[in-house]
């Protein structure tokens, strides 16, 4: 994104607008990436025959997959509610049924009796969740599971969940992915289900393939529910089934400063406080997915090489003194008609041939050395005659931060001025000498 930026001022120097615009682009996509910043599906264990050899409380079919779903949230972050609209559905589904225990499965992962977790494969049965995997234990990725294997599944009563099938990572065996926290309790405080109910996919359903909702919002008790394990990666959702798994899924986020944010799989009928992220949906469906491209699509969850036409800011106003042919991405405010309409910009810097200043425009007269510099900035300036020069160093709104006055002589002359009461970033550096000016973008590291 700052690539963009710098780009941007390099070839247009409009300089009055970047923080602005610096702010609308910066907000609008990296909000996303900071409060929800992965979406992550773990495969928790892989059935074998020996899994399938008792019917109590249900056969789990042999073949069957458990995955995992976990919301990597950023550290002050906590997940408020699951909802499900309109505009943007809540949808899980399976080309097979998911598995739920008969007698023992329950909609929510808190509601789970941990005592059970050993009895055949009730382990395994597919709930909702706000972190926990049972009424006493915390679901957490098994990789980060502190505690490793704990005595809730093992030992089995049926010597059942010992397959080690590769393709489900580490053996429940070895390590559980069930973490205890002695100080909070994997019960949510306030819990509510408003609007359809999950049981119809959940609890004891044996045929169930597919719960989709545009009317429901399940929550907790602000200020919401966190993660355990290594970083802030909650549980979501346990699923179970023999078919290949899909979901969309759209989440309130509150953040540290108590606001609240909707994160929401698709980018139609957005409301004012939600925003597209495309991971919220499995498999994600691919598309560009940098924003620095015109083809950048917010909702695309992976990349597929489509991104093509890199975005040039610029005025495409052929009446405008900057006029740009080469820009594809029009903003209105950088177009600048002359001295006195001209957007707030300087006319100097944004069309110095009718900016005002009478001096012609230098080139290669100055070499930056070394850019981006630290404390000091040192010119290269070439001169054909004795002469006074004046240095100004403007922010990106125009502002002058620095400025400077020194002689030059004939020939190359090497001059260093002190810029380290400034703060890092890109600035430009006005140059004024009896023969004429010339700027130069320079960056402070």
């Amino acid at each position: 994104m700052m690539s963009r930026l710098f780009r941007f001022a390099r070839l247009h120097k409009a300089l009055g607008l970047l923080p602005t615009l610096a702010a609308w682009l910066l907000g609008a996509e990296a909000v996303a990436q900071n409060d929800v910043e992965n979406v992550i599906v773990e495969v928790y264990y892989i059935s074998n025959a020996a899994d399938a050899a008792d019917s109590d409380g249900g056969t789990l079919p042999e073949g069957s997959t458990t995955y995992r779903v976990y919301l990597d949230l950023c550290d002050s972050c906590s997940l408020l509610a699951l909802y499900g609209s309109a505009a943007h559905p809540l949808e899980i589904a399976s080309t097979s049924h998911f598995h739920n225990n008969t007698d023992r499965g329950k909609t929510f992962g808190h509601e789970m009796n941990n005592s059970a977790l050993d009895e055949n494969t009730v382990a395994l049965d597919s709930w909702i969740s706000f972190g926990a995997a049972s009424n006493q234990r915390f679901g957490v990725l098994k990789p980060e599971d502190t505690d490793g294997i704990t005595d809730e599944l093992f030992p089995n009563d049926l010597d059942m969940l010992a397959n080690n099938d590769a393709a489900a990572g580490i053996p429940l065996t070895e390590t559980d992915g069930l973490l205890y926290d002695p100080d909070q309790s994997p019960t949510p405080g306030t819990f509510s289900v408003v609007g359809d109910s999950p049981d119809s996919l959940f609890k004891d359903s044996t045929a169930g393939a597919l719960f989709h909702t545009e009317n429901m919002r399940v929550s907790a008790q602000a200020p919401g529910v966190r993660g355990h394990g290594v970083g802030n990666k909650l549980l979501v959702a346990q699923l179970t089934t023999t078919g290949e798994l899909t979901f969309c899924l759209n989440v309130e986020i509150q953040r540290a400063d108590g606001t609240v944010a909707r994160y929401v799989h698709n980018d139609t009928l957005l409301a004012p406080d939600e925003t597209p992220f495309g991971l919220l949906c499995y498999p994600p469906e691919c598309g560009c997915t940098d924003p620095n491209f015109l083809e950048y699509d917010p909702t695309a969850g992976c990349d597929d090489g489509s991104c093509q036409t890199g975005i040039i800011f610029g005025c495409l106003d052929t009446n405008a003194c900057n006029y740009d042919p080469s820009a594809n991405f029009n903003i209105t405010a950088l177009c600048c008609y002359g001295p006195d309409a001209c957007n707030g910009l300087d006319p100097n810097l944004v069309c110095p041939d009718v900016g005002g200043d009478e001096l012609p425009v230098i080139a290669d007269a100055v070499q930056v050395l070394g850019n981006p510099f630290a404390e000091e900035l040192s010119l290269a300036v070439s001169s054909s005659a004795s002469a006074s020069l004046s240095a100004v160093m403007l922010d990106m709104s125009g502002r002058a931060v620095l400025m400077w006055t020194g002689q030059v002589v004939p020939g190359l002359n090497l001059l260093s001025f002190d810029a380290e009461g400034i703060p890092s970033g890109a600035y430009i550096l006005r140059l004024v000498t009896p023969t004429g000016i010339t700027h130069e973008v320079v960056v402070k590291r």
